[in-house]
C-alpha cells in the first residue's frame, strides 16, 4: 500500500493549515462567489444520485469551505485532521464537526448515506487505505461524491515524476499524489465501488475530473464486492 511519508505529510499539512488562515482572513468561506461552483456540483449529483431528506451526509477534508451548507434537509458531518486549528477561524454552523484521520475515520460502520471528497485525496497520506474506510463508513448503495485533479499523457508522467522525486526528498508539496482516470477508477473498484463515468462540472478546474460512485453490497464476511 502506497504512503507518503510522515514529514512530507506533516510538512503538506503546513501548507493546508496556512491556505486556510488566508481563506480566513479574506473571508472567502461561505461567500456567493463560491455558492455558484457548489450549486453546479450539486446539480450534477442530484442528477445522478438524487438526495433524500434526512441522509447522513460526511464530507472529508473540506476545511472552511463545507458542501454541506448548499444541502438542505440532511444531517451533516465534517471531518478534517486540522480540526482543532481550524475550530478557531470559524466553521460551518449548519454542519457537525470531527476531528480525524481520512485513513482512521471515528465512525461506525454504514454510518453515512452520502460522503463527499472534494479535491482531497491527491493530499492524503494513504489514498488506498483511505478509500476502503469511506467504504466502511458508507451503508451499502451508498454515494460516494468524489473530485480530483487528474492528468494524462506527457503530463502525468511527467508530473508523478515530480512528485515522486519530492517525496524521496522529503520536500513540502501539498499533492505528494498524481492521478490518471484509469488510476481512480481501478483505486475505486478496489475499494468497493462502483466508480461511474468520469465528469467535469462546469465552473471547476479544466482537470478537475468528478466521479458519483456507488457502493457495493458487502457480502457476509464484510469484505465489498460487486453485485
Amino acid at each position: 500500500m502506497r504512503v507518503v511519508k510522515r514529514k512530507v505529510w506533516e510538512r503538506a499539512q503546513t501548507g493546508h493549515l496556512e491556505t486556510w488562515v488566508d481563506f480566513a482572513r479574506e473571508r472567502r468561506a461561505r461567500t456567493e462567489e463560491r455558492a455558484p461552483v457548489w450549486r453546479a456540483i450539486l446539480k450534477e449529483v442530484e442528477a445522478q444520485r438524487p438526495f433524500r431528506s434526512g441522509e447522513r451526509v460526511l464530507d472529508i477534508g473540506c476545511g472552511l469551505d463545507t458542501v454541506l451548507d448548499y444541502i438542505p434537509d440532511v444531517f451533516g458531518v465534517t471531518i478534517d485532521s486540522l480540526m482543532a486549528p481550524l475550530a478557531e477561524l470559524g466553521l460551518s454552523e449548519v454542519a457537525q464537526h470531527a476531528a480525524g484521520a481520512f485513513e482512521e475515520l471515528p465512525f461506525r460502520d454504514a454510518s453515512f448515506d452520502r460522503v463527499f471528497l472534494m479535491n482531497v485525496l491527491d493530499h492524503v497520506r494513504k489514498p488506498d487505505a483511505g478509500l476502503a474506510e469511506v467504504a466502511r463508513v458508507l451503508r451499502a448503495g451508498g454515494v460516494l461524491v468524489l473530485s480530483v485533479d487528474t492528468f494524462a499523457g506527457r503530463r502525468y508522467r511527467e508530473k508523478r515524476l515530480h512528485k515522486w522525486w519530492a517525496r524521496v526528498r522529503g520536500a513540502r508539496t501539498k499533492h505528494p499524489w498524481v492521478f490518471s482516470i484509469p488510476d481512480i477508477q481501478r483505486q475505486l473498484e478496489r475499494a468497493g465501488f462502483e466508480p461511474g463515468r468520469p465528469g467535469h462540472v462546469p465552473g471547476t478546474k479544466d482537470r478537475r475530473t468528478f466521479f458519483t460512485s456507488e457502493r457495493y453490497p458487502a457480502p457476509a464476511h464484510g469484505s465489498p464486492s460487486r453485485p
